[in-house]
């Protein structure tokens, strides 16, 4: 990732489930811009704190989806003994194996390719760790190929050993991505 960022310096980068924002500012060092979304409030504060000085990150407070509106976030079941590790496994997926469905929240989410398509910028890097929610996305993306052209890289986390019935789709994105020529997408990332 570091060296597709290097190679796409000065353009637009979007890091889905930013959290924290360590990523977040490694991609603002290189950045024309960077679109940090994070939709968790606790992970959303601590990547304010992290980047405020840094005046080319755009916070969105929100989840990145296939429509516009409200979701529900279930956060992991330890997220109290240890929220800076525990905020990375925040699932809008009550299914997900380590959330607890108990600890949910209704978060705001942003219909991505309509984002997207309004950005009218070539982006760099897509880096997608949203605990589940990048099958879906991911399976829009690959059927919208115009859309998807304008992104050189795309580096996602995909969930599938914890959410289950995840498999096969995920099996079927890996083939697509394989002759995939523009965006290059690694779904073995992380």
């Amino acid at each position: 990732m570091r060296r597709a960022i290097e190679k796409c310096e000065g353009m637009a980068c979007i890091d889905l489930g930013a959290n924290v924002g360590e990523l977040s500012e490694m991609m603002a060092a290189k950045a024309g811009r960077v679109y940090a979304f994070e939709p968790d409030p606790w992970a959303c504060q601590k990547l304010t704190e992290r980047v405020r000085t840094l005046e080319n990150v755009e916070i969105i407070q929100a989840a990145a989806g296939l429509e516009d509106g409200h979701i529900t976030l279930y956060r992991h079941e330890n997220f109290d003994a240890d929220p800076l590790i525990n905020s990375q496994s925040s699932s809008v997926f009550v299914s997900k194996s380590n959330v607890a469905s108990e600890a949910a929240y209704e978060v705001r989410q942003i219909d991505f390719l309509r984002f997207l398509r309004e950005t009218e910028e070539e982006i760099g890097v897509l880096k997608i760790d949203i605990e589940g929610a990048e099958v879906a996305l991911l399976e829009a993306l690959f059927d919208a190929p115009q859309l998807f052209k304008r992104v050189r890289y795309v580096f996602a986390e995909t969930h599938e050993k914890k959410i289950p019935g995840q498999a096969e789709q995920v099996s079927r994105l890996k083939a697509r991505a394989r002759y995939t020529r523009r965006p290059v997408v690694n779904l073995f990332w992380h």
